[in-house]
């Protein structure tokens, strides 16, 4: 634990400084220390109050972590770090760069303090014999995501008793990562606004876009779904979730404050429904009697809960993170889901010889960087701008390889074949690829400064030169290549053109420097297989029979999606799903 945290303070440490101090008896310097520190978007800066040999109060004065995502880990571990008077508390699940960061922030004022490194490091005392607690409720949903908490609403709208358990200590999982983008097929709006849109078509779709790999009976399922259900999520006597609407015909809608703010909005209404949400509280193990599922097994704060009920709602979320789960053809890729994304439905449903869907199928995306963190990091708020403005990709060879505008899933058979790719801009690309990333939150220019560093060798790979030629050099690409892809590419934009790629061509590159390049890649997160339901979300065994008391909903369903996500599917997924779970479990256990 000692050498680990000793690492992360000397990758996170950046800048400290006393803000006021007074000498105690034992040699502490008690006072408020502020430092700041890399958090996962850019710079956080903390400060740390000590006295009596004691931390007595920790504060986030300023930072760009993302709201709903990296900022619920502040509470926590500051709540813990207070608590145990230690800084070697555990990391927030989903939050864990953050988290990190915050730790790091508050060694380095502890350390300026003059305090005692060895007792403010110590492990946390373990907790001993968990308490027993029995809990009665109708339904127990497991996992707090977009599809565990529309299933929570869901069912107490409709007369039920729930308890939402979550094993991390932030809701949202993998739904606070996303965009929200929501389909809408068949909803009142959609109908509304104009667009021409049917179950059939949805269905039609979905396949194509998913290869055919999809489960038919589950795309259909979704189809006649989500239209009632987008209109509950939205409606005022439903949910009542903030969405934006332009009146302007369209298939998908956006959530206000993306993925993390639609999420914070449903826990809202879950609390005012009168659920109970229990976080830090994982499900260990069903509770099977008679070959039907009544409860569920549960360990948090120092309590071993048995929690029965009526029905079971499995929305775990994916699988994405388990690299037992993942083929491995995926796993060369760079990871950019949920920290918590392990698949404990799959482990949990074994005994019980549950049906499993598409299991060898993950989502991957290109256009993907990989931050300091590690993770990777979609990058199409920025691409979209660099490539209007006439950046271009090239391989490790240093030429074009193809259509950087066509289709996500055909970029990405491309890429496959090489071993590196770079996305080259001049000065008016690559500020607008910054403008992009920025307003998203993703980063911050203060971050691109220290990227572009020559002695900068972490991630991500991000390099500038005055010329062309010093750029590839840096890349270690041929530059007379560079260079004459650069040429080609010009001349076809001078005159508007299409390029053998098939890209039409509308803006050149400067013949001026600087130029700039990023590493690019190919990302993996969201898992595409797992639990087989029947139309009423009842999980199914391995004799196509439904497991009675079990339901399942979101990302831990499989056959959805095919071997591709189509855009707002997920996310509609999740909202489908869930409202048809905790109605349908609702309704069922009222009879």
């Amino acid at each position: 634990m000692r050498k680990l945290l000793a690492l992360t303070m000397a990758i996170f440490m950046l800048v400290s400084g006393v803000i006021g101090n007074v000498v105690s008896a034992a040699g502490v310097a008690d006072g408020t220390y502020s430092a700041t520190v890399q958090g996962h978007n850019g710079p956080m800066t903390v400060e740390v109050t000590v006295g009596a040999e004691q931390i007595t109060g920790i504060s986030v004065v300023d930072h760009v972590e993302t709201v709903g995502i990296g900022t619920p880990a502040f509470d926590l571990i500051i709540d813990a770090i207070l608590e145990h008077q230690t800084i070697a508390v555990d990391s927030v699940t989903g939050a864990t760069v953050t988290s990190d960061a915050l730790k790091a922030a508050v060694s380095d004022a502890l350390v300026q303090a003059g305090a005692d490194m060895e007792k403010m490091t110590a492990a946390v005392e373990e907790a001993g014999e968990l308490e027993e607690v029995t809990l009665e409720t109708d339904i127990v949903v497991v996992g707090a995501g977009a599809a565990g908490l529309i299933a929570g609403v869901s069912a107490l709208q409709n007369g039920s008793s729930v308890i939402l358990l979550e094993k991390t200590g932030v809701i949202g999982g993998a739904s606070a990562m996303a965009g929200s983008g929501t389909i809408a097929t068949g909803s009142t709006w959609q109908k509304e606004d104009g667009y021409e849109d049917s179950p059939e078509k949805l269905v039609e779709d979905l396949m194509r876009n998913g290869h055919n790999q999809n489960h038919l009976p589950t795309v259909e399922l979704f189809a006649n779904t989500i239209g009632g259900a987008f209109d509950w999520l939205v409606a005022e006597d439903g949910a009542g979730i903030p969405y934006q609407r332009s009146g302007n015909p369209t298939r998908n809608y956006s959530g206000v404050g993306r993925g993390a703010g639609v999420c914070q909005n449903l826990a809202d209404k879950y609390a005012q429904e009168g659920g109970v949400l229990m976080v830090n509280t994982p499900a260990v193990d069903l509770i099977v009697s008679d070959g039907a599922v009544t409860g569920v097994k549960a360990e948090g704060s120092g309590k071993a809960y048995t929690i029965n009920a009526k029905a079971v709602i499995l929305a775990t979320g994916g699988y994405g993170n388990n690299k037992d789960l993942v083929p491995e053809e995926y796993q060369k890729f760079v990871y950019a889901g949920h920290a918590g994304a392990d698949g404990d439905a799959i482990a949990m449903v074994e005994a019980l010889n549950a049906d499993l869907l598409t299991m060898d199928l993950i989502n991957t995306q290109p256009n993907s960087m990989i931050l300091p963190s590690g993770l990777g990091q979609y990058c199409n708020p920025g691409v979209s701008r660099a490539y209007a403005a006439g950046g271009f990709m090239v391989n490790q060879d240093g030429v074009r390889f193809f259509d950087e505008k066509g289709s996500a899933w055909d970029l990405m058979q491309a890429m496959k074949e090489n071993t590196a790719q770079y996305l080259v801009m001049d000065q008016a690309a690559f500020d607008g690829f910054n403008a992009g990333m920025t307003a998203s939150n993703i980063y911050t220019m203060e971050s691109v400064e220290q990227w572009l560093q020559d002695d900068y060798a972490g991630q991500p790979v991000m390099k500038t030169g005055a010329t062309l030629e010093e750029l590839a050099e840096k890349l270690g690409v041929p530059g007379d290549e560079v260079l004459a892809a650069a040429k080609a590419f010009n001349e076809v934009a001078a005159v508007g053109g299409t390029d053998a790629f098939g890209r039409t061509l509308e803006v050149a590159q400067s013949e001026e420097g600087p130029y700039y390049a990023l590493e690019m890649h190919i990302r993996y997160y969201a898992s595409l297989g797992g639990l087989h339901i029947n139309d009423s979300m009842q999980v199914l065994n391995s004799s196509q029979e439904a497991i009675p008391g079990l339901y399942a909903a979101g990302e831990v369903v499989g056959g959805h999606q095919g071997d591709l996500y189509m855009a707002a599917g997920l996310f509609g997924w999740a909202v489908a799903s869930g409202y048809t779970a905790g109605t349908v479990v609702s309704t069922a256990i009222a009879q």
